[in-house]
């Protein structure tokens, strides 16, 4: 968020003390409300000045009074107006230690990620992971669907990070979907979940997509919000050195770095990134000179920001290389030196957060195969004394599964041929007049005919490609509820609410995967997240619930073809 300062009399700043200390509240503020002070401060909360005097008038007031809930938000928004480090984290864990004692824990949901992504802008990742972690706990508990999404999302970009790029793209795109969709629509966080959706294709390699998403942020953010403008224009020109488009990369990242605040520090990160490609682009065009600019360009961020983007270990590998040919021993050192301490940074965080997510996610998985191998192993020692009569019966098994093999692969074809020729048609909807009145007797006309007119609409935009959909979550969307929701589909589409959305998958992914060869070269598990299912083996089940086939023999067929 991008601070502007404004002029305010001497008295106004007098009045504002360090935070926990007693201030003298103005006499304009001294009658006025909680939530008369909250709505002012919304109002000018990008002035500094005057944004510190409404938050303190109001933990002054809390204070007095007792209120710990006002005091532990109060502490928390001051937070981002501290200017000294030291002064934001006292902030932060104040605010924390007074809402670990409240009622209600959805008061640790700000503090936690304020103190996550204070510590992700200082590229002290393991750190940062704690804390969205923690948010990530409470948001859960809380059900806090907001706060999940936008933890998961700040998790993605520290996946990212350590070059875990497949993985954040699945949470970027859900974030994504989820951003584009959800009724209350933001356009800052949208397009915040579209240049990250964006910048991950890239790293996927998947650069006619990147290109896409970040055109569509270029038009929306320069129409409607023009303080992420610049940020996709760099992104767009990085995308396009990659594209070997090196004058198109070139002309983007000089025009979004021309546009950017370099004294905001959450624009660092990307002006470090601006720097490093444009020295990899001089580099391309044969201009060592102007890269080794833009290469010493972007040391400078790292040693005055303290950046730590392994992505820019090439260009100290540059400057040493430059420095070697120059005979210029002592600069030659001096980046060897920054760059081990890069690579020391670097490493030892991948190292911890990788460990940290590790633990928090895929241990207890790892202990339950452990004990069903032990289990397994204990039955094998049992079945030793009984081996030659297991053998008889694997044998006589294999003939038997031979025959059923021959067989089954006969009707596979032949199941295979019925789907290849069937025709894509629109899921058919019961019409209105054919419905038996007694099994939505419970729901008036005018709601019924809503929800139909609903899932219509929901069908035609593909909703049901988005994961994790359950009937409550959809329901809501509609503006009624899950019992009402399950009458109309159980009666108007004959099928369970889950048959209906996997059955809806499968139809579409059924098309796609005869019309589009670049799709079908997807993994399995791939695609089962692309169109919502949460993995590979759902996925599978409901394909061959659907079809009689399983998703991999049918794109090996379509394959053949």
């Amino acid at each position: 968020m991008q601070l502007r300062f404004y002029t305010i009399t001497i008295i106004l700043l007098l009045s504002f003390v360090g935070f926990g200390q007693a201030l003298k509240v103005p006499d304009s503020l001294v009658d006025v409300s909680y939530e008369q002070l909250n709505e002012s401060y919304l109002k000018i909360y990008n002035d500094t000045l005057k944004s510190n005097i409404y938050l303190n008038t109001i933990l002054t007031k809390a204070i007095k009074d007792n209120n710990r809930e006002r005091q532990a938000r109060s502490y928390c928004y001051l937070s981002y107006y501290a200017k000294k480090e030291s002064e934001k984290l006292a902030l932060l864990d104040k605010s924390i230690k007074i809402s670990e004692n409240l009622s209600d824990a959805s008061y640790l949901l700000l503090p936690y990620s304020f103190k996550g992504s204070y510590y992700y802008n200082k590229g002290n990742y393991s750190s940062a992971l704690n804390n969205y972690l923690k948010t990530l706990e409470v948001a859960r508990e809380v059900n806090s669907i907001n706060y999940i999404y936008i933890t998961q999302h700040n998790i993605a970009l520290i996946k990212t990070h350590l070059g875990k790029y497949e993985e954040a793209l699945s949470i970027f795109k859900e974030g994504f979907l989820y951003e584009k969709n959800k009724k209350d629509f933001d356009l800052e966080h949208y397009l915040e979940s579209l240049l990250s959706l964006a910048d991950s294709y890239r790293y996927n390699k998947i650069l006619d997509s990147a290109t896409f998403y970040n055109k569509e942020g270029i038009i929306k953010s320069k129409n409607e919000y023009k303080k992420m403008y610049s940020s996709f224009v760099i992104n767009e020109g990085i995308n396009q050195y990659y594209k070997k488009n090196f004058a198109a990369a070139k002309d983007s990242i000089d025009k979004g770095l021309s546009l950017k605040n370099i004294y905001n520090p959450l624009n660092a990160e990307i002006i470090t990134l601006g720097m490093f490609y444009s020295g990899k682009i001089q580099n391309k065009l044969g201009h060592n000179e102007k890269a080794l600019y833009y290469f010493l360009k972007q040391d400078s961020l790292v040693q005055k920001k303290k950046i730590f983007i392994p992505e820019i270990r090439q260009g100290y590998e540059f400057i040493i290389n430059n420095y070697k040919q120059k005979k210029d021993k002592d600069k030659q050192l001096e980046y060897i030196n920054k760059l081990l301490l890069l690579d020391s940074i670097t490493n030892k965080q991948r190292n911890f957060v990788t460990n940290k997510l590790f633990t928090e996610f895929d241990t207890p998985k790892l202990i339950s195969e452990k004990e069903q191998i032990i289990a397994l192993l204990e039955k094998e020692n049992t079945k030793i004394s009984s081996q030659n009569i297991i053998i008889s019966i694997l044998l006589a098994i294999s003939l038997i599964g031979g025959s059923y093999y021959y067989h089954r692969q006969r009707l596979y074809k032949k199941r295979f041929l019925k789907l290849l020729n069937k025709t894509n048609t629109a899921y058919q909807k019961k019409g209105r007049s054919d419905t038996d009145p007694s099994e939505t007797s419970a729901i008036n006309k005018e709601t019924l005919n809503h929800l139909i007119d609903k899932l219509q609409v929901f069908e035609e935009k593909q909703g049901y490609l988005k994961q994790g959909l359950n009937a409550k979550d959809l329901a809501k969307s509609f503006g009624s509820n899950a019992s009402y929701l399950s009458k109309v589909v159980n009666t108007f589409k004959e099928k369970n609410f889950t048959s209906y959305i996997n059955d809806l998958r499968i139809d579409f992914v059924v098309n796609k995967l005869r019309e589009d060869r670049i799709f079908r070269k997807y993994t399995v598990k791939a695609i089962a997240q692309e169109i919502g299912f949460n993995n590979a083996e759902a996925f599978a089940k409901a394909f061959y619930k659907k079809t009689g086939i399983y998703p991999s023999y049918f794109i090996k067929e379509l394959e053949k073809r």
